[in-house]
């Protein structure tokens, strides 16, 4: 259905385009030479094709019930690469066999898991605090792929800032969801606290 509404979509605009254009302006009167029925035909059709997309966009989004869902996979997720994260930058010492083994076996499901639950966050939260989070997402991220790269090389002393940076970064994360569900609660009262 998406494809439908896709193709709908461009051809309906790219008709109306064409049809805009198709004739060569009479100086006197430059808009008899557009052909309005087939102009607004074509803006009709682009017009089924977003409201195609839109209501195939909703559905594929999913009920109250399933976004609940992907926010919950989302804080596992955090939770579980932020903990292997914390007890790396915690060691006095780093293997590099040993953190790319961790980092392997540990991060990279979580991360991607995270990262396919991120529209949770906009349904939730909207796109402001969506940025947010996913801006320090994204960056604790970068640098657990710049700590892998080090322990691959064997730069001991990039492992250690590279593990540091992304801990803060998480912690960020962390910090910026849990703000946005406090704000959530604040805006939105449980029933029974409006008595």
């Amino acid at each position: 259905m998406r494809q439908l509404g896709h193709l709908l979509m461009w051809g309906g605009f790219l008709a109306a385009a064409f049809f805009s254009l198709s004739q060569l302006e009479v100086a006197d009167n430059k808009w008899s030479t557009v052909p309005w029925i087939n102009y607004f035909g074509g803006v009709a059709v682009g017009i089924v094709g977003v409201v195609l997309l839109r209501t195939t966009g909703r559905q594929l989004e999913g009920d109250e019930e399933s976004q609940e869902a992907k926010f919950s996979v989302l804080r596992k997720q955090l939770k579980e690469v932020s903990s292997t994260v914390f007890g790396m930058a915690s060691q006095a010492s780093h293997d590099p066999a040993e953190v790319l083994n961790q980092i392997d076996d540990q991060c990279a499901e979580p991360l991607a898991e995270f990262a396919n639950a991120r529209q949770a966050l906009v349904r939730r939260f909207g796109m402001s605090v969506y940025a947010e989070v996913m801006t320090e997402f994204a960056s604790a991220e970068r640098y657990i792929n710049r700590c892998w790269s080090a322990a691959a090389d064997g730069y001991v002393d990039e492992i250690r800032d590279c593990l540091q940076k992304a801990e803060t970064h998480l912690r960020k994360t962390d910090a910026l969801i849990a703000a946005a569900e406090v704000n959530t609660a604040r805006t939105f009262p449980e029933d029974g606290e409006l008595d």
